[in-house]
């Protein structure tokens, strides 16, 4: 599946606590005094003073946040990562109690729409970071698809030099990855101490990870990325741009290949004392693990029992509609082209879809964007396909990554770029910076909504293919299908403990699976638990968020304008999202 923008992966590690620390007493934001806190203006003020605290903790954060930091009352100059504390951590306990007390001390009501709203998620963010204190040994820094070691060679590549500063914060973070590195280590041995620690096949499939990057030297591309980069430069002249060069290469070489060596050799040794059951419900307060990391990755107000329940239901519904497109006319499916897009380059799908949506998506302006393939050392571990957020400040170039891996040779291209371009993530995110919500709309993290809605995009678009009404249907219901069957054995897994034998049996019962894909589905869910949440329940919600409107709406209601309403309130928590349409 598809992972949305990669950076948003370092706010849940790196960034933890920082919305905390900045409205903790004698925080960064000091200036903002109680007694202010019934003006708009205070909450302006001290929301933009979370925001700035928010991104700055380390240079990726930064230079993926803002080209121009500077224009915000931010030092260009930036640090490596922090270290994985789990001290830090636990020595936050009691302030997000006095966080959600500040918060509250505004008058709400007095607040802007856009306020309100980023009012109501941020208290929903606190509450359930407060929610999350117990479950902290659980987090997986690391991890097959999803994990820091697996996307920080395309995060770095990516990352844009404007200045000498960006460069020399780049070095920066080159320097401090060996160390960040040690401290997942050493927070791996205070997981073993509590019996938490991933089961060995996940950390074997990291293991390899690693070994296939270093292998395949595929750190190369991070020589071949900086010279493309470093070149382009025109503040720097020949002279500094080949002492940059010779200084990248030996930091590549010395700190970040050593930094893989060291994990790797960390890995591995770490492996004898991993359980085999890697099912969250199989680990002390898993469960209720299970719970909290299901309502934070699909921001969803419903829980895993709720929503086992609504799945099961969505499930048989889409499979009777598919059951009654076929006793109507059986050659339907045999003559649907599954490949739509073949023939035509991701470019011409993409110009194809920012024509098409314009009658059922609010207009957005026209923006740049590239796309690249995975490098080859990386296939085997990343996404199908993922786009990369750009800076608020400078989404006028975005980037869109494509797997060019033989596992994905069955995919749709097509969808797949409806999801991360057009409707999708590229889209939503080049309407969401047009909207100027106040700044730390920008920084807080709802996977659901932004996966949801991509997921969503992805679904409506079958409609741009130029088939017949049915034929629409069959894909729309047959993509469904497979959504709830991984949204079902997620749950199936974590919560309930169903083993590869009850997964496999479950599929056998609802379609044609081999035993071959089904142990595969098992292994990724059990690597990255939670990983389907987003888009199964994120688009789950987005249509139950339609059904509601239409309802509440009648003839009068509107595509284009539910669109236009869901876009513009922002990434949220389902439950804002729904009160403040309620309220339309």
């Amino acid at each position: 599946m598809p992972v949305n923008a990669m950076k948003r992966y370092l706010a849940l590690f790196l960034t933890l606590c920082l919305i905390l620390c900045s409205c903790a007493p004698g925080g960064s934001n000091g200036s903002v005094s109680d007694k202010n806190f019934h003006s708009n203006t205070s909450f302006q003020e001290y929301t933009d003073a979370l925001f700035r605290e928010s991104i700055s903790g380390d240079a990726l954060s930064l230079n993926y946040s803002l080209a121009h930091p500077e224009n915000y009352g931010i030092s260009k100059t930036a640090g490596g990562f922090p270290p994985l504390s789990v001290s830090e951590t636990a020595r936050a306990s009691s302030e997000y109690e006095n966080a959600l007390a500040k918060l509250e001390n505004f008058d709400r009501d007095s607040l802007s729409e856009p306020e309100k709203i980023l009012y109501d998620n941020l208290k929903y963010t606190l509450e359930m970071n407060q929610k999350g204190e117990d479950f902290f040994l659980f987090s997986r820094p690391f991890s097959p698809v999803t994990g820091l070691q697996a996307q920080l060679p395309v995060l770095l590549a990516e990352y844009t030099f404007d200045c000498r500063e960006d460069i020399e914060n780049y070095f920066t973070l080159l320097r401090g990855i060996p160390s960040y590195f040690e401290s997942v280590l050493v927070f791996y041995d205070h997981q073993e101490k509590a019996g938490l620690l991933p089961c060995r096949s996940t950390m074997s499939h990291i293991l390899e990870q690693c070994q296939t990057f270093l292998s395949d030297k595929g750190w190369k591309l991070l020589l071949t990325s900086f010279r493309s980069r470093i070149e382009a430069c025109d503040f720097i002249d020949q002279e500094e741009m080949l002492s940059y060069r010779r200084e990248n290469k030996s930091l590549i070489k010395k700190e970040f290949v050593h930094a893989y060596e060291n994990l790797a050799a960390g890995l591995n040794s770490r492996l004898d004392a991993c359980p085999d059951n890697g099912a969250l419900c199989s680990y002390q307060n898993g469960e209720d693990y299970y719970r909290y990391l299901f309502a934070e990755e699909s921001g969803s107000p419903r829980g895993p029992e709720e929503y086992l329940k609504l799945l099961k239901a969505q499930l048989k519904k889409s499979k009777e509609t598919l059951l009654a497109y076929a006793k109507k006319d059986a050659s339907l499916f045999a003559n649907l082209n599954l490949s739509p897009g073949k023939g035509l380059t991701p470019e011409q799908q993409l110009d194809h879809l920012t024509t098409a949506i314009k009658e059922d998506f609010p207009e957005i302006k026209e923006v740049g964007y590239k796309v690249s393939y995975v490098d080859p050392s990386l296939e085997d571990y990343l996404s199908p396909a993922f786009y990369l957020t750009p800076p608020l400040d400078a989404y006028d170039e975005n980037a869109i990554y494509i797997n060019g891996s033989s596992r994905f040779a069955g995919s749709d291209l097509y969808t797949t770029l409806a999801h991360e371009g057009y409707p999708g993530h590229l889209y939503q995110n080049v309407y969401d910076r047009s909207q100027n919500h106040p700044l730390l709309s920008y920084a807080l993290n709802f996977n659901g909504y932004t996966e949801g809605w991509a997921t969503y995009a992805e679904i409506y678009s079958y409609k741009y293919l130029g088939y017949k009404k049915d034929e629409i249907g069959i894909l729309r219901n047959n993509m469904i299908v497979s959504l709830c069957l991984y949204g079902i054995c997620d749950i199936g897994i974590h919560l309930l403990g169903w083993s590869p034998d009850d997964v496999y049996a479950f599929l056998q019962q609802n379609g044609s699976y081999d035993r071959g894909t089904s142990d595969s589905l098992y292994e990724n869910i059990i690597d990255e638990p939670g990983s389907y949440l987003k888009y199964t329940i994120g688009y789950m919600e987005f249509a139950r968020l339609k059904k509601t409107a239409k309802s509440h709406q009648g003839d009068s209601f509107s595509e284009k304008e539910f669109h236009r309403y869901v876009l513009s309130a922002g990434p949220s928590a389902f439950s804002v999202l729904e009160d403040h349409l309620t309220d339309q």
